[in-house]
């Protein structure tokens, strides 16, 4: 049983994983091409429309969303290893574990404060586009629901990896 709730863990980081990087790839296509797009129709035709601004801005928020749940998965996250690199063993592990559950944490309170968020926000149109902001504060939630999955697996790594394992 616990081997079969660790592979369907592992199945389910590594699909949420890719998703994350297609999605993340996708948002920075959208912020290459309206960046682009607003700085030729500024120069060349004098005028470039509101809307690239934001959508920009909108794609950019989405893309670093995904990319936390994308650097979680990779062990990737800001680290002050001066410490870390001394421990060994369980004290490695242990720390693993604290990391990993705090990262937990944090992703619990972006899918909670996130929810709510929309719902206070959800009526109110963007400026120069005119879509729910709902849609833009969705990130907050979806971010965090992918960075709970992968800091879960990690912790299943974590806790399942013996003790004197490098983590």
């Amino acid at each position: 049983m616990k081997r079969a709730l660790l592979a369907g863990l592992a199945r389910t980081s590594q699909g949420c994983d890719v998703l994350c990087k297609a999605l993340a790839a996708a948002f920075l296509a959208i912020i290459a091409i309206a960046a682009t797009a607003q700085v030729a129709g500024r120069y060349l035709l004098g005028y470039s429309p509101p809307w690239i601004e934001e959508l920009t801005r909108y794609s950019f928020i989405w893309m670093t969303m995904l990319g936390a749940a994308v650097l979680v998965r990779a062990n990737g996250h800001a680290v002050i290893d001066i410490l870390v690199a001394r421990f060994e063993g369980r004290t490695r592990r242990a720390h693993a574990v604290f990391v990993n559950g705090a990262i937990l944490a944090a992703a619990a309170i972006l899918v909670v404060q996130g929810i709510e968020i929309i719902a206070i926000v959800h009526n109110q149109l963007s400026p120069a586009m005119r879509v729910s902001m709902g849609y833009v504060y969705a990130a907050l939630p979806a971010g965090g629901l992918f960075i709970a999955v992968q800091s879960l697996a990690a912790l299943a790594r974590d806790r399942s990896a013996a003790p004197d394992a490098e983590i």
